[in-house]
C-alpha cells in the first residue's frame, strides 16, 4: 500500500469554509479514485494548516491520485492552498 500526504496552508478566519470543502467535496473526489483504501483529513493546532492522509492500494494509484492536489494553483484569496504532496510506501502499521 501507498499513502498520499497532502500538506495545506489554511486561513484561519475561514476554517469552516476548509472543513466544508474537504467534508463535500475532498471526500467524494477520494473515494471515486481507483485504488482509495481510505482517508483522514486533519487541521492542526491553531487551524493555519492542515494534512490530508490518504491511503492506496498500489503505488500508481497513490501517484495518479496526486496529481489532482498537485495540479490545484496557489489562489491567495481561497481558504486553503496545497503546499505539498507526497506519495509514501508503507512499511508498517499498529
Amino acid at each position: 500500500m501507498h499513502t498520499m500526504v497532502v500538506q495545506m496552508s489554511i486561513d484561519p478566519s475561514r476554517a469552516h469554509v476548509v472543513t466544508r470543502h474537504l467534508r463535500e467535496d475532498i471526500v467524494s473526489w477520494a473515494r471515486q479514485q481507483p485504488g482509495f483504501i481510505s482517508g483522514q483529513w486533519l487541521l492542526g493546532r491553531g487551524q493555519n494548516h492542515g494534512m490530508g492522509v490518504v491511503v492506496f492500494a498500489s503505488e500508481h494509484a497513490a501517484t495518479a491520485a496526486a496529481h489532482g492536489p498537485r495540479n490545484f494553483p496557489r489562489d491567495r484569496d481561497r481558504a486553503w492552498n496545497v503546499e505539498d504532496v507526497t506519495v509514501y510506501e508503507q512499511v508498517t502499521s499498529a
